[in-house]
């Protein structure tokens, strides 16, 4: 008898140690420093995947807009080609909204990702609740980058309780 009750109360609190409602949040990657003519870059989806993959280990609802393209970072606020896609994660019910904007540099004969400025804001008050730049191409292999990748998600993951 004794036993039940404690498998009980063993079933209750890990029960009510989880969230019990996920945050949704919807993606945007911004890639910046490549002409419009240079091809699809693998390392922007790596990066993309590597992202919402940390969002949704950690029970999170993730959606993302397709990859932009731009010359250069644009105004520091949502604006431009961007807003639109805010404008889409807000109508799509997303809580919070990731932009990211990954920079290529042109060395040698091909680009590199070397810097990924993320943003996260809340969308009911597009309030910016954390910035940060992560080193990009900083890993030996595509493995090792998606790892970055996944790091800086979990690095912006507990920023979601500032509601």
């Amino acid at each position: 008898m004794i036993h039940k009750r404690l498998l009980s109360l063993a079933a209750l609190i890990m029960l009510f140690s989880f969230p019990v409602s996920a945050s949704m949040v919807s993606f945007l990657i911004v890639e910046t420093g490549l002409s419009e003519e240079t091809a699809y870059m693998p390392q922007t989806g790596l990066w993309e995947g590597g992202l919402m993959d940390a969002f949704f280990d950690a029970g999170h609802i993730v959606t993302n807009s397709p990859a932009a393209r731009m010359q250069k970072k644009p105004a520091p606020d949502i604006s431009g080609l961007v807003e639109e896609d805010y404008q889409d994660a807000v109508s799509g019910g997303a809580d919070y909204f990731l932009l990211a904007f990954l920079e290529y540099q042109n060395r040698a004969d091909r680009s590199i990702p070397v810097r990924i400025t993320l943003k996260l804001y809340k969308t009911d008050s597009k309030k910016l609740i954390f910035e940060q730049n992560f080193p990009a191409g900083t890993g030996k292999d595509l493995d090792e980058e998606y790892k970055i990748a996944q790091n800086a998600g979990r690095a912006i993951i507990p920023h979601l309780k500032d509601r």
